[in-house]
């Protein structure tokens, strides 16, 4: 057997036993920091990949196409992107442990990748706490000018439900036309997904990644186009990070002599292999999300019928309560008059107010 069929023999094996492999990149508790390191990049995974196979290290060439190994070198995750802290303090929201819970919110690192669903979970809790001020403090950070297009329709949920436990009903109908003038296209799109697993802001992610583990910054106006926090799953980046490098391996082998047929066999297979994961993968999170989105949008009409069905009590009252037989007895020297904004002046200081607390529950389950 010739030394360069040896080669392609060995990667072989290798690649056939890194496809059936699932394993995923090291526990994070060990991860190392992301920021500290320097993020992969395919580019020159294949400079290295084109240097072994020019100088024949059979070695290296293994090495490069050990899938598990490479999973755990370029899907690290950092330590500080605030996970670790977003999901104790989900642990503590469960118990009802709020303060505990608000603490380690607040310690998510803004500008992380969890930072919006740290601001959404502690308007929930603030919510919890019968604290409306701050919990609407939350909604209005998220529905921002900057935001509205990009984050979790929960946040729509969050501020309509809070308006609506305070009687603000100019305030609930500004917030859903807000979320269908923001969120519709994103909606749809996210629909479309959940059927077909591609569109043409994902195709151009596969397209331009270059660097591992995928950033925000990398991702351009995709964010508007695809379901939320998409990135951050590991199984998408995995079968990404599969799919470029078999991608690069085959262009490189393209301009090489006979020899490798086993060898671009095997990555051809990674490549379709991965591309078809990728794909039904995001048909996943997309149904997943489109699940969550219909479940906003029924709640989100739930609140405005109750709003409208407020707002015709109140308007009922108007003409019932100044009735005589709604305040306290008259006799037949008493008149009763409906409040018009133009007292007479024997009229003065001699008001009646009929006045309804506002609900502070649903009457609906949500």
């Amino acid at each position: 057997m010739s030394r360069k069929s040896w080669i392609a023999t060995s990667i072989f094996v290798t690649c056939m036993l890194a496809i059936a492999s699932s394993a995923m990149a090291a526990d994070q508790a060990q991860a190392e920091n992301a920021a500290s390191q320097e993020r992969f990049s395919v580019e020159a995974w294949g400079q290295s990949f084109k240097s072994a196979l020019k100088n024949n290290k059979s070695q290296d060439l293994l090495n490069l196409l050990d899938m598990k190994a490479l999973e755990k070198q370029a899907l690290t995750l950092s330590a500080e992107n605030g996970k670790d802290k977003l999901e104790q303090a989900r642990k503590l929201f469960a118990k009802k442990q709020f303060a505990e819970a608000m603490a380690l919110y607040n310690q998510v690192p803004k500008g992380t990748d969890y930072w919006f669903n740290a601001v959404e979970e502690k308007g929930w809790t603030y919510f919890r706490q019968e604290d409306s001020e701050k919990a609407l403090a939350q909604s209005k950070t998220l529905l921002s000018p900057q935001f509205s297009e990009v984050v979790n329709s929960e946040a729509y949920f969050l501020q309509s439900l809070t308006q609506l436990k305070i009687c603000d009903y100019k305030g609930i109908f500004a917030t859903h036309q807000m979320f269908k003038e923001k969120q519709k296209n994103r909606i749809v799109d996210v629909q479309n997904l959940a059927k077909s697993g591609m569109n043409e802001a994902y195709a151009k992610v596969i397209n331009t990644t270059d660097q591992f583990p995928l950033l925000a910054k990398d991702l351009g106006d995709s964010f508007l186009h695809m379901p939320v926090l998409y990135y951050k799953d590991l199984e998408v980046q995995s079968a990404l990070l599969k799919f470029k490098v078999s991608q690069k391996a085959l262009d490189i082998l393209k301009s090489q002599d006979s020899g490798f047929a086993k060898l671009q066999a095997t990555l051809t297979k990674l490549n379709q292999d991965s591309f078809a994961k990728l794909k039904s993968r995001m048909i996943e999170l997309a149904s997943d999300e489109t699940k969550e989105n219909t479940k906003i949008v029924q709640k989100l009409n739930l609140i405005e019928v109750e709003a409208i069905q407020r707002i015709h009590t109140d308007l009922s009252l108007n003409d019932e309560l100044y009735k005589k037989g709604k305040f306290k007895e008259t006799d037949e020297d008493k008149l009763v008059f409906m409040d018009d904004g133009r007292p007479w002046i024997d009229e003065l200081d001699k008001f009646e107010v009929s006045a309804k607390s506002c609900p502070q529950g649903i009457r609906r389950k949500m």
